[in-house]
């Protein structure tokens, strides 16, 4: 898979090379509509790289934990970033992101490229399954310690989509596989690549009823060390335990 996946990709990076050349003007000038069909194209090669670079992750043998280097950051900002990423799509089906953010899971530890693979996976997921002009809900919240050091933020993507039967909520995550009654397309790569992702971050992924139909899926990542090792002092200060 890694031979097959270069030798697409030397190609797609000429032909990405002239696009950002074209789009450069430095060889004449482009009218709007050619500029149009110019930037169309490098965006197709960049969705196709993509792809070519998921076939390959998928292949490989599963990132362990403590793989990435993970750095403190603002989940809000990563969210956020996503949902303009994605606002064309979501404007095109009526589709709209209601953020429920916790201001105590405001900052996680996390690898910032690989979270914005999950949210991108799980957002894009949640638009292709809900309704024209249906609503998705990203919320995060701090989860109660369950030991000394585990501190974990939860992040949360609802949708009002057809939900996913509970004889699959398992199977999903696993490559190649797809959705049994969700019309689901594609190869079966994203939410296995996801779970991977978040098992190197030593954190869990899963998939559960929305409240009010339609599908939950919710994944861990570790809160920072700074602020755990803070609320746990309190506690003791207040005669409770770390």
């Amino acid at each position: 898979m890694r031979t097959v996946g270069h030798e697409l990709r030397t190609p797609l990076a000429v032909i990405a090379g002239f696009n950002k050349l074209l789009l450069s003007e430095r060889v004449g000038a482009l009218n709007p509509e050619q500029r149009h069909f110019v930037a169309e194209c490098e965006r197709a090669c960049a969705r196709l790289d993509d792809f070519i670079r998921r076939l390959i992750e998928a292949e490989g043998a599963p990132p362990r934990e403590g793989a990435f280097e993970l750095r403190e950051g603002s989940l809000a900002d990563a969210i956020e970033g996503v949902a303009l990423f994605l606002r064309p799509l979501l404007e095109e089906r009526g589709v709209r992101i209601e953020l429920q953010l916790d201001p105590d899971a405001e900052i996680a530890r996390f690898h910032a490229l690989r979270l914005d693979q999950v949210l991108t996976n799980l957002i894009g997921n949640a638009l292709r399954y809900s309704p024209p002009g249906g609503r998705i809900e990203v919320a995060t919240r701090r989860l109660p310690r369950a030991g000394v050091g585990d501190a974990r933020i939860e992040v949360s993507v609802s949708d009002a989509g057809p939900g996913v039967p509970r004889a699959d909520r398992e199977r999903i995550f696993e490559p190649w596989v797809r959705g049994s009654e969700r019309g689901e397309s594609g190869l079966g790569l994203g939410l296995a690549i996801c779970r991977r992702i978040v098992e190197a971050h030593g954190g869990t992924i899963g998939v559960t009823d929305a409240p009010g139909g339609g599908s939950r899926f919710t994944f861990t990542l570790p809160a920072p060390a700074a602020v755990a090792r803070a609320r746990a002092l309190r506690r003791v200060a207040a005669g409770g335990t770390p």
